[in-house]
C-alpha cells in the first residue's frame, strides 16, 4: 500500500500530524498578514522579537520559513538605515574641521563592523537553534511512524504485554529503533499542547552531565537533551525520578518551564506523559518550585537528592520541604507510595537559581 502524503503548496508532510501543524500555522500567518504590514519597519521588528521569544509559536516547516521572511525583512530595513544614517553622518562631517571628518568616517566603519558581526553571531545562533529542533524532529517523527505501524498491526499495548515469557520487561515497539540507535535512551517526555516532546537520556554516573553539552547523536551540542539522573533506577523504578534540562531563552529544551510560574498557564498544562522504555506514565503536576544549588557544605534540603522515600517519614519530610519551595499556595497532595517524576531547569531569579517541577503519576496501579 503506498504511504500517503499530505500536501500544502510546495511543502509536503508525511504524518497526519505535521499536515495538521502546517495548517494551523497557515491560520496563524494569514491572520497576521491580512491585519498587519509586515513590511513596515516597526511592526516586523515587533513580530521578530514575538517569534524569537516563542510568544507567537509555528510548528511546521511553512512556519519557520516565514519566520525566516520576516528576519530577513528586519535584516534588509537594518541594513538600510545604517547606509542612510552613515550617508547622513558622512554629509554632516564634510561640513566640519578635517578631524572631525576622519573621526567620523572612523566610527562609521567601526558601526558598521560591529553591525555586521552582530549579524553574525545572530544568524550562527538562529541556524544553530534550527537544525536542533530539525533532528529532534526528526526522532519525533520515527516514533510517531512506530506508533503508527504498531496501531496498524496490533491493539494498543497494555502494561502486562511489556514482558516476554521469561518475564523480562520489553521495550515498547515505538522506542527499538532508537534504542538501538543510541542504547542510552531511556524513555520519551511530552507535555501536552507545549513544545516538551523530546527523548530522554541517561548516562553513566563518571559522566553524568554528558547531555547537558551533547545531543542524541552524542554530538556535542550546547543545547543538551534532556536526560535523567544517573543516580536513578527506572526498571523496577525509584520513588523519585528526576529529569534535567536547559532552560533555553529558544524554548527548546525545558526553556518553556518558566511558563508554570503563570498559575493559569499551569492549570492549563498540568499533565506530562513520560514513557519508559518498556512502560507508558501519565503525571499530574503537584508542585511548582524555586530553589538553588547549595554547597556541600550546608545542612539544608536538597531536592536533588530525593531518589527514595526510605520510609514513610522521609516521604513527608520530603512533601514538606517541597511545599516550602512552592510558587503557589495550595496543598500537596501526595501519599507515601506514589512514584513522582521531578522535571528540574536553570532560573535566573537568584544566583545558581533552579526551577523544577513535581508530578504524580496518576495511572499507576
Amino acid at each position: 500500500m503506498e504511504e500517503k502524503i499530505y500536501k500544502i503548496g510546495d511543502y509536503e508532510f508525511e504524518t497526519l500530524r505535521e499536515y495538521r501543524q502546517a495548517q494551523d500555522d497557515l491560520k496563524k500567518i494569514k491572520y497576521i498578514t491580512d491585519e498587519l504590514d509586515i513590511y513596515d519597519p516597526e511592526v516586523a521588528l515587533q513580530l521578530y522579537n514575538m517569534m524569537r521569544d516563542k510568544r507567537i509559536r509555528f510548528k511546521s516547516e511553512i512556519g519557520k520559513s516565514f519566520f525566516w521572511c520576516i528576519s530577513d525583512i528586519v535584516a534588509e530595513q537594518s541594513q538600510s538605515m545604517l547606509v542612510e544614517k552613515q550617508a547622513k553622518e558622512e554629509a554632516a562631517a564634510e561640513e566640519r574641521l578635517p578631524f572631525h571628518f576622519q573621526l567620523r568616517h572612523i566610527i562609521g566603519i567601526v558601526c558598521i563592523v560591529i553591525a555586521i558581526s552582530c549579524g553574525v553571531y545572530f544568524g550562527i545562533s538562529e541556524y544553530t537553534d534550527y537544525l536542533a529542533a530539525k533532528k529532534l524532529q526528526e526522532l519525533q517523527e520515527k516514533v510517531d511512524a512506530s506508533t503508527l505501524v504498531n496501531l496498524s498491526t496490533e491493539q494498543e499495548q497494555t502494561e502486562g504485554d511489556t514482558e516476554d515469557a521469561s518475564g523480562e520487561p520489553q521495550i515498547l515497539d515505538e522506542y527499538a529503533a532508537l534504542y538501538a540507535q543510541n542504547p542510552e535512551l531511556v524513555g520519551w517526555i511530552t507535555i501536552p499542547d507545549t513544545d516538551v516532546d523530546y527523548p530522554v537520556m541517561q548516562s553513566s554516573m563518571e559522566d553524568s552531565d554528558y547531555y547537558l553539552t551533547h545531543d542524541f547523536n552524542k554530538e556535542e551540542d550546547t543545547n543538551g537533551i534532556p536526560f535523567l539522573d544517573a543516580r536513578n533506577q527506572y526498571q523496577p523504578r525509584d520513588t523519585n525520578l528526576i529529569i534535567y534540562g536547559h532552560n533555553l531563552k529558544s524554548g527548546l529544551m525545558f526553556g518553556t518551564l518558566k511558563n508554570y510560574l503563570d498559575e493559569d498557564y499551569l492549570e492549563e498544562h498540568r499533565t506530562i506523559e513520560f514513557n519508559t522504555l518498556y512502560e507508558k506514565g501519565t503525571y499530574e503536576i503537584i508542585a511548582v518550585c524555586l530553589a538553588k544549588v547549595e554547597y556541600q557544605d550546608e545542612e539544608v534540603f536538597r531536592y536533588y537528592n530525593f531518589l527514595n522515600a526510605t520510609s514513610e517519614q522521609s516521604f513527608r519530610e520530603y512533601l514538606e520541604n517541597i511545599t516550602r519551595l512552592s510558587v503557589y499556595d495550595t496543598p500537596i497532595e501526595a501519599e507515601y507510595g506514589d512514584e513522582l517524576l521531578t522535571l528540574s531547569t536553570c532560573n535566573s531569579y537568584t544566583e545558581d537559581g533552579r526551577m523544577f517541577l513535581v508530578a504524580k503519576r496518576r495511572d499507576a496501579k
